[in-house]
């Protein structure tokens, strides 16, 4: 009779962490519906006046660049706080190893909140000064020419697909067909043309992987210009609701963003000790999450969007670690419907039931929420590609370890987004400067599309690394 009961308390408990990891993601996903960075007079009317200039479109592409860097910078932090906790409490030598594992998931929400109120806690210029530093710091591990292709690649990406959004749903997807059938035919057309030439040594990375990036970021940049609605004339009021637009995409996309690295970090850790660390950070996210909306006052407006968008990525590492932990549940249909199930129940009573904040959301934004949570967990189904053990550039790693390297490379992938950001920013700042200024812009996009489709076709088939990342 032991192993019945075994089997009913396994499962029981495979629910209600899974329900708990959902709660905790509905919870965050609570304050994407109410930004409280909407309550910074001096940010609203720093974005209205660069609106008037270079167009809301514009405010709202760079301010996703800045947001994403905060999210992937507070992710990767908190990756490298549980790293950093699991090493120490293995040395210490922990004589209950379910509370090591419960603190190697609290540590994630820890480092993820503290990196996101460093936002508004420490003077704007030492965190743009930080932000800055690690921009170069990965140019220079890599051919700064390629890197600024790649960089204004990604941001001209995502501010046609915000553009494009904004068109609505169908002319917005119909035109970017239509400028996809383009740049197809035009890497045909050059295919024929350029000669093939030596893969560079000193390529860049960001640039081989550009089509990948270039997708993910249409995605995104496209859902975030059809919650903005049609372009105006760069009111106050469509500004607010463009930062809405990208804030409400962002707080989403973190969720899904941690679920999909968490996956990965606690592949080699087994279900066991994932479970464990699942419901550590959905409690110590739920539990943060009180402390920061108690504490508003003293921290302000940026600060707490920087908190709630790292515990936003901890729920979803959370997510991630229960969908590990649930693998038994993945045996059968039935099985695998009613942990789903225990998800989305989760997420309602966050969102409805115990509701932190008195928001009320509408129903497409609870479904909205709903199937994110649910499609996050999916991620760590036994058949997800991120359900596996990948190499990262010092080799395939496991335990601390692969959770220190997947943060490593989550902090280094930050200077993508602030790179392209600070890119594009320069570029609507000429651009607003005056017709000369935007024909300066659009030549420099020109060159950089042709540079990067002749680069892609004409590198020489060359022999696969050892590692992939």
């Amino acid at each position: 009779m032991a192993a019945p009961s075994s089997g009913v308390f396994g499962m029981a408990r495979m629910f209600l962490g899974s329900g708990a990891a959902g709660f905790a993601f509905g919870e965050a996903a609570l304050f994407a519906v109410k930004p409280t960075l909407l309550e910074d007079g001096d940010l609203l009317s720093a974005a209205t006046l660069s609106a008037g200039r270079a167009g809301s479109t514009g405010v709202g592409v760079v301010a996703a660049c800045l947001v994403f860097t905060s999210v992937l910078l507070s992710l990767g932090s908190g990756f490298l706080l549980s790293a950093m906790a699991m090493k120490l409490l293995s040395k210490v030598g922990v004589r209950m190893p379910w509370l090591a594992e419960v603190t190697t998931g609290a540590s994630v929400v820890v480092g993820a909140v503290t990196t996101g109120l460093s936002a508004g806690i420490l003077p704007p210029w030492i965190y743009i000064t930080a932000q800055g530093i690690l921009v170069l710091i990965v140019y220079s591990y890599s051919n700064i020419n390629d890197m600024t292709t790649a960089l204004l690649i990604i941001f001209t990406t995502l501010f046609l697909s915000v553009l494009y959004g904004r068109m609505g749903v169908i002319t917005g997807l119909f035109v970017m067909g239509l400028t996809i059938s383009v740049l197809c035919a035009l890497r045909k057309a050059l295919t024929e043309r350029v000669t093939q030439r030596p893969k560079s040594k000193t390529g860049c990375r960001l640039l081989e992987r550009i089509f990948f990036y270039s997708v993910v970021v249409g995605i995104l940049g496209f859902s975030v210009g059809v919650g903005a609605g049609e372009a105006g004339e760069g009111s106050e009021e469509e500004v607010v609701l463009m930062l809405q637009s990208v804030l409400w995409v962002v707080f989403l996309s973190a969720g899904l963003l941690g679920a999909g690295l968490g996956t990965v970090a606690m592949v080699g850790l087994g279900p066991e000790v994932s479970g464990k660390v699942a419901v550590g950070a959905a409690i110590i996210s739920s539990a943060t999450l009180r402390a920061i909306l108690q504490s508003y006052s003293s921290l302000g407006a940026r600060s707490c969007m920087g908190g709630t968008l790292g515990v936003a990525a901890a729920a979803g590492v959370s997510l991630g670690a229960a969908s590990v932990a649930a693998k038994q549940a993945f045996g059968s249909r039935n099985s695998a419907l009613a942990v789903l199930g225990s998800v989305a129940v989760g997420v309602v009573l966050a969102t409805r039931g115990l509701a932190l904040k008195a928001t009320l959301l509408t129903t497409s934004e609870l479904i909205t929420i709903t199937l994110v949570a649910v499609g996050a967990f999916v991620l760590g189904a036994p058949k997800s590609p991120f359900n596996t053990q990948v190499n990262l550039q010092r080799g395939l790693l496991t335990g601390p370890e692969l959770i220190k390297g997947i943060g490593m490379e989550t902090v280094t992938a930050a200077a993508a987004p602030i790179g392209a950001g600070a890119l594009g920013a320069a570029a609507l700042g000429t651009a607003a400067l005056g017709r000369l200024g935007t024909m300066g812009v659009l030549v420099a996009i020109v060159l950089a599309l042709g540079s990067t489709l002749s680069g892609m076709i004409g590198k020489s088939p060359s022999t696969t690394s050892a590692h992939r990342d």
